[in-house]
Formats: structure tokens, C-alpha cells, sequence
């Protein structure tokens, strides 16, 4: 029984060991973001880089479980709580919200080739970073 108990938290620990990486397109000239600074661009309400340019945000589906992984660890919030955030900036017209992706093999290809963009990967990276650039945070 003890053997068991132990086996499902080491289980555990290694599953919230994974963390996710922010990727941005090789235009975006900066290096790290603070979490403020996430949390508003990924909440839609910062839409512009610092030198003026816009800014595309690229998301994974609400259930899937790098996004609600990268929600809660990055974002510090819960999921529910940025999808209505987007979903009232729609309503009410004041804002959009992002493109939502299927899987991280689009998330990739699509920052990879949109100017200007942001995404999250999740941290094994099966993926070459060849044409996205991962961003530090602080």
C-alpha cells in the first residue's frame, strides 16, 4: 500500500515538474517578459510591442492541457478566468480575441510565420527552435 502511494506522487511531482516555454516570431526583438506583461497580452488587453508593432496571440484550446498547464503557471490565473475575459471583450467590442490553434505542431508553424506573434510550447521540446525564438520571464 505504501509502495503505491509512493509510485502515484512520484507521479505527480514529475507531471507538475513540466514547464512550458513563451515563443515569439524572430522579429520580436525582446528577450524576456515579466508576468504582468504576459498575463496582458495573453488577457488581450496590451496588443502593440513596444516599438508599436501589433501583436498576434496565438492560443491552444481551452481544454487542452498545456494550455491550462501555461495558464496556471505562467499566467497565474485559472483558464476559465482569461476565457471570459475574451469572451466579454468580444461582447462588448472592446477587444478580440486570440487565434486559437489545434495542437502545438500549429502553434509552432504559425508563430513561426506570422510577424509580430506569441505562443507557448510545452517544455519537451519535440520541436527545433529554429524559427521561433523562446523569451526568458521574470
Amino acid at each position: 500500500m505504501s509502495l503505491l502511494i509512493l509510485v502515484f506522487s512520484l507521479c505527480l511531482n514529475t507531471s507538475s515538474a513540466v514547464a512550458d516555454s513563451v515563443i515569439v516570431s524572430m522579429d520580436v526583438e525582446e528577450l524576456s517578459f515579466n508576468k504582468n506583461f504576459l498575463l496582458a497580452v495573453f488577457s488581450m488587453r496590451v496588443t502593440r510591442w513596444p516599438d508599436g508593432r501589433p501583436i498576434k496571440v496565438f492560443v491552444l484550446p481551452d481544454r487542452h492541457p498545456v494550455h491550462h498547464r501555461f495558464v496556471k503557471q505562467h499566467l497565474q490565473i485559472f483558464p476559465y478566468q482569461l476565457r471570459n475575459n475574451w469572451d466579454r471583450q468580444v461582447y462588448t467590442g472592446t477587444g478580440e480575441a486570440p487565434v486559437q490553434v489545434d495542437d502545438i505542431d500549429e502553434m509552432y508553424i504559425k508563430v513561426s510565420q506570422t510577424p509580430g506573434s506569441i505562443g507557448y510550447l510545452s517544455a519537451p521540446k519535440e520541436l527545433s527552435l529554429k524559427e521561433v525564438r523562446s523569451v526568458d520571464e521574470y
